[in-house]
Protein backbone atom coordinates (compact mmCIF):
# COMPACT_ATOMS: atom_id res chain seq x y z
CA UNK A 1 0.00 0.00 0.00
CA UNK A 2 2.38 2.53 0.60
CA UNK A 3 5.20 0.90 -1.96
CA UNK A 4 2.22 2.14 -4.47
CA UNK A 5 1.94 5.74 -2.62
CA UNK A 6 5.54 6.16 -2.83
CA UNK A 7 6.01 5.25 -6.33
CA UNK A 8 3.05 7.25 -7.45
CA UNK A 9 4.25 10.62 -5.51
CA UNK A 10 7.87 9.92 -7.39
CA UNK A 11 5.75 9.46 -10.98
CA UNK A 12 3.01 12.29 -10.64
CA UNK A 13 5.92 14.64 -8.61
CA UNK A 14 8.50 13.95 -11.45
CA UNK A 15 5.28 14.24 -14.62
CA UNK A 16 4.22 17.60 -12.58
CA UNK A 17 7.64 19.09 -11.75
CA UNK A 18 5.93 19.04 -8.23
CA UNK A 19 8.58 20.88 -5.63
CA UNK A 20 9.81 18.35 -3.09
CA UNK A 21 8.38 15.29 -5.26
CA UNK A 22 9.91 15.85 -8.40
CA UNK A 23 12.57 13.31 -8.97
CA UNK A 24 14.26 15.69 -11.76
CA UNK A 25 16.67 18.71 -11.21
CA UNK A 26 20.24 20.74 -11.64
CA UNK A 27 21.81 18.23 -9.04
CA UNK A 28 20.05 14.93 -11.04
CA UNK A 29 20.68 16.32 -14.69
CA UNK A 30 25.40 16.67 -13.34
CA UNK A 31 24.78 13.40 -12.33
CA UNK A 32 24.13 12.21 -15.56
CA UNK A 33 26.81 13.88 -17.11
CA UNK A 34 29.28 12.60 -14.20
CA UNK A 35 27.92 9.37 -15.39
CA UNK A 36 28.59 10.05 -18.79
CA UNK A 37 25.24 9.27 -19.78
CA UNK A 38 22.76 10.76 -21.46
CA UNK A 39 24.70 14.17 -21.99
CA UNK A 40 22.14 15.36 -24.44
CA UNK A 41 19.98 16.43 -20.92
CA UNK A 42 23.11 18.38 -19.47
CA UNK A 43 22.31 21.46 -17.61
CA UNK A 44 23.04 24.49 -20.23
CA UNK A 45 24.39 28.20 -19.20
CA UNK A 46 22.13 30.42 -21.02
CA UNK A 47 23.53 34.02 -20.15
CA UNK A 48 23.67 34.37 -16.34
CA UNK A 49 20.90 31.25 -15.74
CA UNK A 50 21.27 27.24 -15.99
CA UNK A 51 18.75 26.24 -18.65
CA UNK A 52 17.48 22.35 -17.96
CA UNK A 53 16.21 20.71 -21.12
CA UNK A 54 13.09 18.82 -21.53
CA UNK A 55 13.38 15.23 -21.07
CA UNK A 56 11.32 12.52 -22.58
CA UNK A 57 8.78 12.82 -18.89
CA UNK A 58 8.83 16.35 -18.54
CA UNK A 59 5.50 17.75 -19.45
CA UNK A 60 4.24 21.62 -21.52
CA UNK A 61 2.57 23.77 -19.49
CA UNK A 62 0.00 22.73 -21.84
CA UNK A 63 0.35 18.94 -20.94
CA UNK A 64 0.19 19.83 -17.31
CA UNK A 65 -3.26 21.41 -18.16
CA UNK A 66 -4.70 18.72 -20.23
CA UNK A 67 -3.81 16.03 -17.04
CA UNK A 68 -4.74 18.66 -14.39
CA UNK A 69 -8.20 19.34 -16.20
CA UNK A 70 -8.98 15.52 -16.65
CA UNK A 71 -8.64 14.67 -13.15
CA UNK A 72 -10.55 17.83 -12.28
CA UNK A 73 -13.65 16.91 -14.11
CA UNK A 74 -13.77 13.22 -12.41
CA UNK A 75 -16.70 12.07 -10.98
CA UNK A 76 -17.14 9.39 -9.31
CA UNK A 77 -19.81 6.97 -7.86
CA UNK A 78 -20.49 7.02 -3.99
CA UNK A 79 -18.12 4.58 -1.96
CA UNK A 80 -15.49 4.74 -4.61
CA UNK A 81 -12.82 7.04 -3.62
CA UNK A 82 -12.50 10.60 -2.12
CA UNK A 83 -13.91 13.97 -4.82
CA UNK A 84 -10.33 13.88 -6.95
CA UNK A 85 -11.64 17.27 -8.15
CA UNK A 86 -10.60 18.64 -4.59
CA UNK A 87 -7.15 17.16 -4.69
CA UNK A 88 -5.94 19.57 -7.85
CA UNK A 89 -4.60 22.53 -8.59
CA UNK A 90 -5.82 24.46 -11.70
CA UNK A 91 -3.46 27.05 -10.21
CA UNK A 92 -0.08 25.62 -9.28
CA UNK A 93 -0.88 22.49 -11.73
CA UNK A 94 -0.46 20.28 -8.88
CA UNK A 95 -1.96 17.62 -6.67
CA UNK A 96 -2.60 18.32 -3.27
CA UNK A 97 -3.10 16.68 0.19
CA UNK A 98 -3.29 13.19 -1.46
CA UNK A 99 -4.31 10.48 0.89
CA UNK A 100 -2.81 6.77 0.36
CA UNK A 101 -6.23 5.68 -1.02
CA UNK A 102 -6.15 8.65 -3.45
CA UNK A 103 -2.88 7.68 -4.77
CA UNK A 104 -3.94 3.90 -4.79
CA UNK A 105 -6.77 5.26 -7.18
CA UNK A 106 -5.64 7.28 -9.20
CA UNK A 107 -2.30 5.18 -9.71
CA UNK A 108 -4.42 2.25 -10.90
CA UNK A 109 -7.62 3.67 -12.90
CA UNK A 110 -6.93 7.96 -13.59
CA UNK A 111 -3.36 8.12 -14.24
CA UNK A 112 -3.50 5.73 -17.53
CA UNK A 113 -6.05 7.57 -18.91
CA UNK A 114 -4.93 11.24 -18.18
CA UNK A 115 -1.66 10.67 -19.74
CA UNK A 116 -3.65 9.22 -23.02
CA UNK A 117 -2.90 12.21 -24.81
CA UNK A 118 0.31 13.50 -23.74
CA UNK A 119 4.04 12.77 -23.41
CA UNK A 120 6.10 10.14 -26.18
CA UNK A 121 4.18 7.13 -26.73
CA UNK A 122 7.31 5.27 -25.34
CA UNK A 123 7.16 6.94 -22.15
CA UNK A 124 3.27 6.45 -22.33
CA UNK A 125 3.23 3.06 -22.28
CA UNK A 126 5.87 2.30 -19.52
CA UNK A 127 4.13 4.63 -17.08
CA UNK A 128 0.54 2.59 -18.08
CA UNK A 129 1.94 -1.17 -17.42
CA UNK A 130 3.48 0.58 -14.37
CA UNK A 131 0.02 1.26 -13.61
CA UNK A 132 -1.84 -1.97 -14.71
CA UNK A 133 0.92 -3.90 -12.60
CA UNK A 134 -0.11 -2.33 -9.30
CA UNK A 135 -3.69 -3.14 -10.56
CA UNK A 136 -3.65 -6.42 -11.55
CA UNK A 137 -1.33 -7.11 -7.82
CA UNK A 138 -3.96 -5.52 -5.72
CA UNK A 139 -6.54 -7.78 -7.04
CA UNK A 140 -8.38 -9.64 -4.36
CA UNK A 141 -8.49 -13.07 -6.64
CA UNK A 142 -5.10 -14.12 -8.38
CA UNK A 143 -4.26 -17.02 -10.42
CA UNK A 144 -0.77 -18.14 -8.69
CA UNK A 145 0.11 -19.78 -12.02
CA UNK A 146 0.40 -16.25 -13.97
CA UNK A 147 2.36 -14.84 -10.98
CA UNK A 148 5.94 -15.71 -12.63
CA UNK A 149 4.53 -13.78 -16.14
CA UNK A 150 3.95 -10.60 -13.47
CA UNK A 151 7.30 -11.25 -12.23
CA UNK A 152 9.19 -10.91 -15.73
CA UNK A 153 7.03 -8.55 -17.03
CA UNK A 154 7.59 -5.78 -14.03
CA UNK A 155 11.42 -6.59 -14.35
CA UNK A 156 10.99 -5.12 -18.21
CA UNK A 157 8.76 -2.42 -17.26
CA UNK A 158 11.59 -0.98 -14.52
CA UNK A 159 14.11 -1.83 -17.10
CA UNK A 160 12.13 0.47 -19.91
CA UNK A 161 11.70 3.24 -16.98
CA UNK A 162 15.14 3.17 -16.41
CA UNK A 163 16.12 4.57 -20.10
CA UNK A 164 13.72 7.78 -19.79
CA UNK A 165 13.76 8.47 -16.15
CA UNK A 166 16.73 9.70 -13.87
CA UNK A 167 18.84 7.66 -11.50
CA UNK A 168 17.32 8.98 -9.31
CA UNK A 169 13.96 8.40 -9.80
CA UNK A 170 15.11 4.38 -8.50
CA UNK A 171 15.15 4.59 -4.70
CA UNK A 172 14.01 1.99 -2.58
CA UNK A 173 10.63 2.44 -3.08
CA UNK A 174 10.82 1.97 -6.94
CA UNK A 175 13.21 -1.29 -6.55
CA UNK A 176 11.09 -2.38 -3.61
CA UNK A 177 7.90 -3.22 -6.72
CA UNK A 178 10.50 -5.96 -8.10
CA UNK A 179 9.62 -7.69 -4.49
CA UNK A 180 5.82 -7.32 -4.37
CA UNK A 181 5.61 -10.56 -6.68
CA UNK A 182 7.08 -12.61 -4.80
CA UNK A 183 5.53 -11.43 -1.71
CA UNK A 184 2.34 -12.52 -2.98
CA UNK A 185 3.60 -16.20 -3.27
CA UNK A 186 4.47 -16.84 0.43
CA UNK A 187 1.52 -14.11 1.99
CA UNK A 188 -1.31 -14.57 -0.23
CA UNK A 189 -2.88 -11.34 -2.07
CA UNK A 190 -2.62 -7.67 -0.80
CA UNK A 191 -5.69 -6.43 0.02
CA UNK A 192 -5.71 -9.15 3.30
CA UNK A 193 -2.50 -7.13 4.62
CA UNK A 194 -2.67 -3.96 3.38
CA UNK A 195 -3.35 -1.13 6.02
CA UNK A 196 -6.11 0.49 4.86
CA UNK A 197 -8.78 -1.49 7.27
CA UNK A 198 -6.22 -0.38 9.97
CA UNK A 199 -6.37 3.35 9.22
CA UNK A 200 -10.34 3.51 9.29
CA UNK A 201 -10.45 1.49 12.66
CA UNK A 202 -7.78 4.05 14.21
CA UNK A 203 -10.62 6.92 12.93
CA UNK A 204 -13.14 4.87 15.22
CA UNK A 205 -10.83 4.67 18.03
CA UNK A 206 -9.75 8.11 17.72
CA UNK A 207 -13.66 9.15 18.15
CA UNK A 208 -13.70 7.34 21.39
CA UNK A 209 -11.40 10.20 22.79
CA UNK A 210 -13.78 12.50 25.21
CA UNK A 211 -10.92 13.43 27.79
CA UNK A 212 -8.06 14.74 25.67
CA UNK A 213 -5.66 15.03 28.42
CA UNK A 214 -5.85 10.95 28.68
CA UNK A 215 -6.75 9.37 24.74
CA UNK A 216 -4.92 5.76 25.63
CA UNK A 217 -7.35 5.46 28.76
CA UNK A 218 -10.35 6.28 26.59
CA UNK A 219 -10.22 4.34 24.26
CA UNK A 220 -9.19 1.40 26.21
CA UNK A 221 -12.69 2.12 28.38
CA UNK A 222 -14.95 2.46 25.48
CA UNK A 223 -13.18 -0.96 24.18
CA UNK A 224 -13.66 -3.06 27.05
CA UNK A 225 -17.55 -1.35 27.36
CA UNK A 226 -18.38 -2.11 23.36
CA UNK A 227 -17.16 -5.70 24.17
CA UNK A 228 -18.92 -6.70 27.51
CA UNK A 229 -21.79 -5.08 26.22
CA UNK A 230 -21.69 -7.51 22.59
CA UNK A 231 -20.70 -10.34 24.57
CA UNK A 232 -23.69 -10.01 26.84
CA UNK A 233 -26.37 -9.91 24.19
CA UNK A 234 -25.75 -13.53 23.56
CA UNK A 235 -27.21 -14.28 26.74
CA UNK A 236 -30.75 -11.80 26.23
CA UNK A 237 -33.39 -13.38 24.11
CA UNK A 238 -35.09 -11.15 21.36
CA UNK A 239 -31.55 -8.91 21.15
CA UNK A 240 -29.74 -8.10 17.81
CA UNK A 241 -25.69 -8.50 18.32
CA UNK A 242 -23.90 -5.62 17.19
CA UNK A 243 -22.86 -6.21 13.72
CA UNK A 244 -24.38 -5.66 10.05
CA UNK A 245 -28.18 -5.23 10.45
CA UNK A 246 -30.30 -7.58 8.70
CA UNK A 247 -32.11 -5.07 6.68
CA UNK A 248 -29.80 -3.84 5.67
CA UNK A 249 -29.04 -7.00 3.49
CA UNK A 250 -32.89 -7.37 2.44
CA UNK A 251 -32.18 -3.20 1.40
CA UNK A 252 -29.39 -3.88 -0.38
CA UNK A 253 -31.25 -7.32 -2.51
CA UNK A 254 -34.89 -5.40 -2.89
CA UNK A 255 -34.26 -2.15 -2.86
CA UNK A 256 -34.69 1.48 -1.38
CA UNK A 257 -35.88 4.73 -2.02
CA UNK A 258 -33.40 7.71 -1.30
CA UNK A 259 -34.39 10.98 -3.03
CA UNK A 260 -37.60 12.27 -4.09
CA UNK A 261 -41.29 10.47 -3.59
CA UNK A 262 -43.46 11.87 -5.99
CA UNK A 263 -46.41 10.01 -7.94
CA UNK A 264 -46.87 10.10 -11.92
CA UNK A 265 -48.84 8.82 -14.41
CA UNK A 266 -47.66 6.80 -17.13
CA UNK A 267 -48.94 6.33 -21.05
CA UNK A 268 -50.39 2.85 -21.60
CA UNK A 269 -47.62 2.50 -23.84
CA UNK A 270 -44.65 2.75 -21.15
CA UNK A 271 -46.69 0.86 -18.84
CA UNK A 272 -47.04 -1.91 -21.33
CA UNK A 273 -43.48 -1.68 -22.08
CA UNK A 274 -42.28 -2.12 -18.31
CA UNK A 275 -45.05 -5.14 -17.76
CA UNK A 276 -43.94 -6.59 -21.03
CA UNK A 277 -40.24 -6.53 -19.41
CA UNK A 278 -41.27 -7.75 -16.08
CA UNK A 279 -42.77 -10.89 -16.79
CA UNK A 280 -39.73 -11.85 -19.09
CA UNK A 281 -37.85 -11.46 -16.34
CA UNK A 282 -40.10 -12.61 -13.91
CA UNK A 283 -38.95 -15.80 -11.31
CA UNK A 284 -42.35 -17.13 -10.63
CA UNK A 285 -43.49 -16.51 -15.08
CA UNK A 286 -40.42 -18.33 -16.70
CA UNK A 287 -41.30 -22.28 -15.55
CA UNK A 288 -44.81 -21.36 -17.39
CA UNK A 289 -43.42 -20.31 -20.32
CA UNK A 290 -42.47 -23.84 -21.22
CA UNK A 291 -45.43 -25.77 -20.21
CA UNK A 292 -47.66 -23.00 -21.07
CA UNK A 293 -51.42 -23.56 -21.22
CA UNK A 294 -50.99 -27.63 -19.63
CA UNK A 295 -50.37 -26.10 -16.35
CA UNK A 296 -52.49 -23.01 -16.47
CA UNK A 297 -55.45 -24.60 -16.79
CA UNK A 298 -54.92 -25.90 -13.07
CA UNK A 299 -55.75 -22.77 -11.16
CA UNK A 300 -54.90 -24.58 -7.46
CA UNK A 301 -51.12 -24.46 -8.74
CA UNK A 302 -51.21 -20.28 -9.59
CA UNK A 303 -49.48 -18.26 -6.85
CA UNK A 304 -50.62 -14.87 -5.45
CA UNK A 305 -47.80 -13.60 -6.96
CA UNK A 306 -48.45 -14.64 -10.60
CA UNK A 307 -51.87 -13.63 -10.11
CA UNK A 308 -50.67 -9.94 -9.37
CA UNK A 309 -48.13 -10.00 -12.40
CA UNK A 310 -51.14 -11.30 -14.52
CA UNK A 311 -53.55 -8.58 -13.68
CA UNK A 312 -50.41 -5.84 -14.31
CA UNK A 313 -49.17 -3.26 -12.75
CA UNK A 314 -51.08 0.22 -11.70
CA UNK A 315 -50.82 3.54 -14.22
CA UNK A 316 -49.63 5.51 -11.24
CA UNK A 317 -45.96 5.20 -10.36
CA UNK A 318 -43.24 6.22 -7.52
CA UNK A 319 -41.12 8.30 -9.22
CA UNK A 320 -37.60 8.94 -7.43
CA UNK A 321 -34.34 10.05 -8.07
CA UNK A 322 -32.75 8.14 -6.28
CA UNK A 323 -32.60 4.46 -5.34
CA UNK A 324 -30.24 1.88 -3.41
CA UNK A 325 -30.09 -1.62 -4.75
CA UNK A 326 -27.55 -4.29 -5.21
CA UNK A 327 -25.05 -2.72 -3.13
CA UNK A 328 -24.94 0.94 -5.09
CA UNK A 329 -26.66 3.60 -5.40
CA UNK A 330 -28.17 4.63 -8.17
CA UNK A 331 -29.17 8.35 -9.42
CA UNK A 332 -31.35 9.85 -12.60
CA UNK A 333 -29.08 12.01 -14.76
CA UNK A 334 -30.80 15.06 -13.44
CA UNK A 335 -29.69 14.21 -10.19
CA UNK A 336 -26.24 13.60 -10.98
CA UNK A 337 -25.65 16.76 -12.51
CA UNK A 338 -26.93 18.69 -9.22
CA UNK A 339 -24.65 16.25 -6.93
CA UNK A 340 -20.29 15.93 -6.46
CA UNK A 341 -20.57 11.95 -7.41
CA UNK A 342 -21.65 10.10 -10.27
CA UNK A 343 -24.05 7.28 -9.79
CA UNK A 344 -26.55 7.53 -13.04
CA UNK A 345 -24.03 5.15 -14.95
CA UNK A 346 -25.47 1.88 -15.48
CA UNK A 347 -24.62 -1.67 -17.31
CA UNK A 348 -26.45 -4.74 -17.66
CA UNK A 349 -25.56 -7.95 -19.59
CA UNK A 350 -28.59 -9.41 -21.89
CA UNK A 351 -28.98 -12.39 -24.61
CA UNK A 352 -29.00 -10.81 -27.99
CA UNK A 353 -29.65 -12.34 -31.22
CA UNK A 354 -26.34 -12.26 -33.56
CA UNK A 355 -26.73 -12.79 -37.17
CA UNK A 356 -24.26 -12.26 -40.08
CA UNK A 357 -26.31 -10.82 -42.75
CA UNK A 358 -29.99 -10.60 -43.47
CA UNK A 359 -29.76 -14.00 -45.35
CA UNK A 360 -28.53 -15.99 -42.36
CA UNK A 361 -30.60 -18.51 -41.27
CA UNK A 362 -28.82 -19.87 -38.22
CA UNK A 363 -28.19 -17.01 -35.68
CA UNK A 364 -26.54 -17.37 -32.66
CA UNK A 365 -27.20 -16.59 -29.25
CA UNK A 366 -24.69 -14.90 -26.79
CA UNK A 367 -24.38 -12.22 -23.74
CA UNK A 368 -24.02 -8.85 -24.73
CA UNK A 369 -23.27 -5.74 -22.83
CA UNK A 370 -25.25 -2.59 -22.60
CA UNK A 371 -23.95 0.60 -21.27
CA UNK A 372 -26.46 3.54 -20.53
CA UNK A 373 -27.28 6.39 -18.33
CA UNK A 374 -30.43 6.19 -16.05
CA UNK A 375 -32.90 8.88 -17.00
CA UNK A 376 -36.12 7.34 -14.94
CA UNK A 377 -36.30 5.59 -12.09
CA UNK A 378 -39.88 4.46 -11.33
CA UNK A 379 -41.55 1.98 -8.62
CA UNK A 380 -44.44 -0.02 -10.22
CA UNK A 381 -47.10 -1.39 -7.84
CA UNK A 382 -48.45 -4.58 -8.15
CA UNK A 383 -51.16 -4.37 -5.59
CA UNK A 384 -49.49 -7.11 -3.29
CA UNK A 385 -45.59 -5.95 -3.74
CA UNK A 386 -43.83 -3.44 -5.89
CA UNK A 387 -41.34 -3.65 -8.69
CA UNK A 388 -38.50 -0.83 -9.01
CA UNK A 389 -37.59 0.06 -12.42
CA UNK A 390 -34.91 1.82 -14.37
CA UNK A 391 -35.73 4.13 -17.85
CA UNK A 392 -32.52 4.17 -19.24
CA UNK A 393 -31.00 6.04 -22.24
CA UNK A 394 -28.74 3.53 -23.95
CA UNK A 395 -25.75 3.84 -26.03
CA UNK A 396 -25.95 1.98 -29.39
CA UNK A 397 -23.86 -1.25 -29.61
CA UNK A 398 -22.92 -1.45 -33.10
CA UNK A 399 -21.19 2.18 -33.67
CA UNK A 400 -21.13 3.17 -30.43
CA UNK A 401 -18.83 1.07 -28.44
CA UNK A 402 -15.23 0.14 -29.03
CA UNK A 403 -12.36 -1.36 -27.44
CA UNK A 404 -8.83 0.84 -28.57
CA UNK A 405 -5.82 -0.89 -28.60
CA UNK A 406 -4.60 0.05 -25.46
CA UNK A 407 -7.74 -2.32 -23.82
CA UNK A 408 -9.48 0.63 -22.66
CA UNK A 409 -13.53 0.25 -23.37
CA UNK A 410 -14.97 3.35 -24.94
CA UNK A 411 -18.61 4.45 -25.78
CA UNK A 412 -19.68 7.08 -27.57
CA UNK A 413 -23.03 8.43 -25.04
CA UNK A 414 -24.59 10.51 -27.95
CA UNK A 415 -25.25 7.40 -29.92
CA UNK A 416 -28.58 6.93 -28.69
CA UNK A 417 -30.13 3.52 -29.29
CA UNK A 418 -33.07 0.98 -28.25
CA UNK A 419 -35.42 3.96 -27.06
CA UNK A 420 -38.37 1.29 -27.86
CA UNK A 421 -36.62 -0.93 -24.89
CA UNK A 422 -35.20 1.27 -22.33
CA UNK A 423 -36.37 -0.39 -19.09
CA UNK A 424 -34.33 -2.73 -16.81
CA UNK A 425 -35.48 -4.40 -13.42
CA UNK A 426 -33.07 -2.01 -11.15
CA UNK A 427 -32.18 -5.59 -9.19
CA UNK A 428 -30.43 -6.64 -12.84
CA UNK A 429 -28.43 -3.05 -12.60
CA UNK A 430 -24.47 -2.84 -12.17
CA UNK A 431 -23.38 0.60 -11.80
CA UNK A 432 -20.26 2.27 -13.68
CA UNK A 433 -19.18 5.58 -14.76
CA UNK A 434 -17.65 7.21 -17.27
CA UNK A 435 -14.76 9.81 -17.97
CA UNK A 436 -14.06 11.97 -20.73
CA UNK A 437 -11.63 10.58 -22.73
CA UNK A 438 -8.56 13.02 -23.20
CA UNK A 439 -7.30 11.98 -26.85
CA UNK A 440 -10.73 12.65 -28.22
CA UNK A 441 -13.61 14.68 -26.79
CA UNK A 442 -16.22 12.40 -28.86
CA UNK A 443 -15.29 9.43 -26.43
CA UNK A 444 -16.17 8.78 -22.48
CA UNK A 445 -14.27 5.77 -21.30
CA UNK A 446 -16.05 3.06 -19.11
CA UNK A 447 -15.04 2.31 -15.59
CA UNK A 448 -16.33 0.06 -13.32
CA UNK A 449 -17.74 0.57 -9.61
CA UNK A 450 -15.54 -1.22 -7.21
CA UNK A 451 -18.50 -2.35 -5.34
CA UNK A 452 -20.86 -5.57 -5.60
CA UNK A 453 -23.13 -7.63 -3.80
CA UNK A 454 -22.83 -11.06 -3.10
CA UNK A 455 -25.90 -13.18 -3.12
CA UNK A 456 -24.99 -15.83 -0.69
CA UNK A 457 -24.09 -13.01 2.04
CA UNK A 458 -24.77 -9.75 1.35
CA UNK A 459 -21.42 -8.48 1.44
CA UNK A 460 -19.90 -6.34 0.01
CA UNK A 461 -16.15 -5.62 -1.96
CA UNK A 462 -13.94 -4.99 -4.89
CA UNK A 463 -15.04 -6.40 -8.29
CA UNK A 464 -12.61 -8.64 -9.29
CA UNK A 465 -11.32 -8.69 -13.29
CA UNK A 466 -9.38 -11.05 -14.85
CA UNK A 467 -5.84 -10.41 -14.76
CA UNK A 468 -4.14 -10.17 -18.56
CA UNK A 469 -0.69 -9.73 -19.22
CA UNK A 470 0.11 -5.98 -19.13
CA UNK A 471 3.07 -6.22 -22.04
CA UNK A 472 2.39 -5.71 -25.29
CA UNK A 473 4.47 -7.52 -28.17
CA UNK A 474 4.02 -4.98 -30.52
CA UNK A 475 5.64 -2.40 -28.50
CA UNK A 476 8.33 -4.17 -26.66
CA UNK A 477 11.28 -3.80 -29.72
CA UNK A 478 10.39 -0.14 -30.37
CA UNK A 479 10.75 1.20 -26.59
CA UNK A 480 13.70 -1.59 -26.15
CA UNK A 481 15.44 0.30 -29.43
CA UNK A 482 14.06 3.53 -28.73
CA UNK A 483 17.42 6.24 -27.39
CA UNK A 484 15.65 9.11 -27.53
CA UNK A 485 15.80 10.96 -24.20
CA UNK A 486 15.12 14.37 -24.81
CA UNK A 487 11.89 15.72 -26.62
CA UNK A 488 11.85 17.16 -29.44
CA UNK A 489 8.13 18.44 -29.91
CA UNK A 490 8.46 21.59 -27.53
CA UNK A 491 11.23 23.39 -25.74
CA UNK A 492 9.40 24.02 -22.17
CA UNK A 493 12.81 22.88 -20.35
CA UNK A 494 13.36 24.17 -16.82
CA UNK A 495 15.73 27.09 -15.48
CA UNK A 496 17.83 26.49 -12.51
CA UNK A 497 18.22 29.13 -9.97
CA UNK A 498 21.53 30.77 -10.59
CA UNK A 499 22.33 33.66 -7.65
CA UNK A 500 20.45 35.43 -4.99
CA UNK A 501 21.37 38.87 -4.32
CA UNK A 502 19.37 39.76 -0.74
CA UNK A 503 19.52 43.48 0.96
CA UNK A 504 17.94 45.48 3.88
CA UNK A 505 15.84 47.80 2.31
CA UNK A 506 13.51 49.45 5.08
CA UNK A 507 11.94 47.49 7.91
CA UNK A 508 9.89 44.26 7.01
CA UNK A 509 11.05 44.71 3.67
CA UNK A 510 14.40 42.85 1.35
CA UNK A 511 15.27 43.99 -1.75
CA UNK A 512 15.72 40.52 -3.24
CA UNK A 513 17.15 40.30 -6.88
CA UNK A 514 17.12 36.21 -7.88
CA UNK A 515 16.96 34.59 -11.05
CA UNK A 516 13.81 32.13 -11.07
CA UNK A 517 11.92 30.86 -14.44
CA UNK A 518 9.91 27.27 -13.92
CA UNK A 519 7.61 26.10 -16.75
CA UNK A 520 7.97 29.04 -18.73
CA UNK A 521 7.23 31.87 -16.56
CA UNK A 522 8.72 35.09 -16.48
CA UNK A 523 12.11 35.33 -14.60
CA UNK A 524 11.26 37.25 -10.99
CA UNK A 525 14.16 40.02 -10.91
CA UNK A 526 14.63 42.45 -8.33
CA UNK A 527 10.87 43.03 -6.80
CA UNK A 528 9.82 44.52 -3.54
CA UNK A 529 9.02 41.69 -1.06
CA UNK A 530 7.38 41.91 2.26
CA UNK A 531 9.39 39.04 4.32
CA UNK A 532 7.65 37.21 7.60
CA UNK A 533 10.14 35.39 9.90
CA UNK A 534 8.74 31.94 11.36
CA UNK A 535 10.20 29.31 13.72
CA UNK A 536 13.60 30.18 11.34
CA UNK A 537 12.55 30.96 8.34
CA UNK A 538 11.62 34.06 5.96
CA UNK A 539 8.51 33.22 4.12
CA UNK A 540 8.67 35.55 1.37
CA UNK A 541 5.48 36.45 -1.15
CA UNK A 542 6.60 38.79 -4.00
CA UNK A 543 4.24 41.62 -5.04
CA UNK A 544 2.87 41.45 -8.23
CA UNK A 545 4.76 43.79 -10.61
CA UNK A 546 2.58 43.24 -13.77
CA UNK A 547 6.26 40.93 -14.61
CA UNK A 548 5.24 37.84 -13.18
CA UNK A 549 3.26 35.93 -11.13
CA UNK A 550 2.96 35.86 -8.01
CA UNK A 551 4.99 33.35 -6.21
CA UNK A 552 5.99 31.26 -2.47
CA UNK A 553 9.45 31.73 -1.87
CA UNK A 554 11.25 29.96 0.96
CA UNK A 555 14.59 31.31 2.37
CA UNK A 556 16.40 30.18 5.18
CA UNK A 557 17.18 32.40 7.88
CA UNK A 558 20.60 32.65 10.08
CA UNK A 559 22.02 35.09 12.41
CA UNK A 560 25.30 34.29 11.38
CA UNK A 561 25.61 33.77 7.74
CA UNK A 562 22.76 35.81 6.79
CA UNK A 563 19.45 34.54 4.93
CA UNK A 564 20.05 32.07 2.00
CA UNK A 565 17.93 30.70 -0.48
Amino acid sequence: MHIEKNVFESVIGTLLNIQGKSKDGLKERKDLIAMGIRTELGPLKKGKRTYLPPAAYTLSRKEKKTLCKFLSEVKVPEGYSSDIRRLVSMKDLKLKSLKTHDCHVIMEHFLPIGIRSILPEKVRSSITKLCSFFKSICSKVINPAILPMLQKEIVITLCELEMFFPPSFFDIMVHLVVHLVKETQLCGPAYMRWMYPVERYMKILKGYVKNRSRPKGCMVERYIVEEAIEFCTEYLSNVQSIGLPKSQLVEKKEGKNLIGNKIVAVSRVERDQVHLYVLHNENEVEPYVEIHKDVLRDPASITERLRCLAYGPSFHVFSYSAYAINGYTFYTKEQDDKSTMQNSGVTVVAEAMHISSVKDLNPKFANLSYFGVIERIWVFDYEKFQIPIFGCKWVENNNGIRMDKSGFLQVDLNRVGYKDESFILASQARQVFYVNDPKSTKWSIVLFSNKVIDENTGDQGDIDVEIESFTRNDQDENIISNDSYIRNDHNEGKMAIMKSIIRARGKGYLKVSIDICLDGDVPLSSSLIRVDDDAGYLKVSPYDNGTCPSKQISILSSKDKGPKI
